[in-house]
């Protein structure tokens, strides 16, 4: 499949797609997150395909040193203007993140929203993971929020319509070669623009032994932003918390 996330993540459109990213649900997993870190102070944070930074402005409001990278320009700019009241700001940085290069220590990486398995193969996808590694900290965490495999499968929902700011969105969905695949239409001022999404699937299992491949730990599963521990049938999401 062609690198659909290029135009995709570069559109206008997209935020109107993804409109129910509340603030609530971005506060609720900071806060778990932080949670579960001893040293919550003044933290060096990587924010992996941050988006439009909804994480990442969190954090640097918080006090922390925060520095965001995404692919899209069009997002990073969005997370530019609502960062520019910060004390603290977060820097942004453009980068595909196959091919990212810090000169710096992180104690804590993150990898929000399902911001994993856009590529074609296991090792595009894990690569990240195998080159942030030599700049966590000691006792540095990485933390993945993706789907549950498991459950989406079960529980997938072929077809869904919504309109949102004069859009109507239709969004189909099918799995296809091992990849969830989201077909989406948006009509809008008698334009109609047409997207794709795809995200390959891992097994919870797969994950775990993917990481620790590569020399990982999972110290923590949870299922959702709300903490509860993940569990194959019923969790919507698996976060994982990761050391070296």
């Amino acid at each position: 499949m062609t690198e659909w996330f290029k135009k995709w993540f570069s559109s206008n459109e997209y935020l109107s797609v993804y409109s129910h990213r509340n603030e609530d649900d971005a506060k609720n997993i900071i806060n778990l997150i932080l949670g579960k870190i001893p040293e919550k102070d003044n933290l060096s944070i990587l924010d992996a395909a941050c988006g439009a930074g909804r994480h990442s402005i969190l954090l640097a409001g918080l006090g922390h040193n925060v520095t965001a990278f995404d692919l899209s320009k069009t997002l990073l700019k969005i997370g530019k203007v609502n960062a520019s009241e910060l004390r603290k700001p977060v820097n942004f940085v453009c980068s595909d993140i196959r091919n990212v290069a810090f000169n710096t220590s992180f104690d804590l990486v993150l990898n929000m929203f399902t911001s994993f398995g856009y590529f074609d193969t296991d090792e595009e996808n894990f690569m990240f993971y195998k080159d942030i590694k030599n700049c966590l900290n000691k006792k540095g965490i990485i933390v993945l929020d993706y789907l549950n495999e498991y459950y989406l499968r079960r529980n997938l929902v072929p077809v869904s319509v919504k309109t949102i700011s004069g859009r109507q969105i239709e969004e189909s969905r099918s799995i296809r070669n091992n990849k969830v695949v989201k077909d989406i239409v948006i009509r809008h001022n008698g334009a109609i623009h047409k997207f794709c999404e795809s995200v390959k699937l891992y097994t919870y299992e797969s994950l775990v032994k993917n990481f620790e491949v590569l020399g990982y730990h999972v110290e923590t599963a949870i299922g959702d932003y709300k903490g509860r521990v993940f569990d194959k049938e019923t969790s919507k999401r698996v976060i994982l918390f990761l050391t070296i």
